[in-house]
């Protein structure tokens, strides 16, 4: 059965508006109130060739900004638990999937330090990291990481999407040239300390803990096309993708980790966590 983003209530969406507007934003802005709209043309075909059942997934967005991967991931059947560093923005993010009529699927957790996650080990099926992982302070990143892999399940999948790259002369967020390469030990001398970078794709790929398996690159980036495939992309735009794709292959490594917007999917190992019934893998 074909699913659909559910229809946004009149009174959710007011509530919206309303919360929207005292933050200074505009409700109708694509990053606002079109953002899941957004996700869903982008993102949701992902999700859906992610390798696990999304139905019925225990997923955990990290980093869940407005709450729009969470409205997909929720309309997708998922169960979904959002955390953000900002209290503000989940505000937000509560009228976002509350609009959407899906609050019985979602928890919304206010994190101060997402290097302590208050959730058990081993809880969850699928971690999230939509456009994320560059915010994080690069002295906290290893800590960061290590504490997704001790939430995330055995043979449970991390995805990545959306992450600027520094290997790219120009950061994809904020639109600047050439501080990505800019060490962050000159922001001093230019008067703007804390320009916003990228993360390397080793960074994203290494130090989870565990030696987590790179999905893309053992099925040779068929999930990644099929993906882009699905969102309906054709003609030079595919074909330069599927170029990309084996070029990939090449430096021992999948497409995803080589564009402006880092998407990977790895796979945390199976036996990860051993149990005394347990002989190995």
């Amino acid at each position: 059965m074909a699913v659909s983003l559910p229809p946004v209530s009149p009174s959710g969406d007011q509530a919206f508006r309303e919360i929207a507007a005292e933050m200074g934003l505009s409700p109708d802005d694509v990053w606002a109130g079109g953002y899941a709209e957004y996700e869903w043309q982008h993102s949701r075909h992902a999700f859906e060739t992610l390798g696990i059942p999304i139905a019925g997934a225990e997923v955990l967005e990290f980093g869940c900004n407005v709450g729009a991967s969470t409205v997909v991931l929720a309309a997708l059947g998922a169960r979904v638990t959002a955390v953000d560093v900002d209290d503000a923005v989940l505000r937000l993010a509560r009228a976002n999937i509350a609009r959407y009529g899906i609050a019985g699927s979602v928890s919304l957790h206010h994190v101060r330090d997402t290097s302590h996650l208050p959730f058990k080990d081993a809880q969850f099926d699928l971690v999230c990291c939509n456009s994320v992982l560059e915010y994080v302070p690069n002295a906290q990143l290893a800590a960061v990481k290590t504490e997704i892999d001790r939430v995330l399940k055995p043979d449970g999948i991390l995805f990545i999407t959306g992450t600027s790259s520094r290997l790219w002369p120009r950061e994809v967020h904020s639109g600047r040239w050439l501080v990505n390469w800019l060490p962050r030990r000159l922001d001093r001398f230019f008067g703007r300390p804390g320009y916003q970078r990228g993360v390397w794709p080793w960074e994203i790929r290494y130090g989870y803990g565990s030696q987590y398996r790179n999905l893309d690159w053992n099925d040779q980036g068929a999930a990644w096309i099929r993906a882009r495939r699905l969102r309906g992309l054709k003609g030079w735009p595919l074909t330069r993708l599927m170029v990309l794709n084996a070029a990939a292959r090449l430096f021992r490594t999948s497409a995803g980790m080589l564009t402006p917007n880092i998407a990977v999917r790895l796979q945390k190992p199976k036996c990860a966590i051993r149990t005394p019934v347990d002989d190995g893998c």
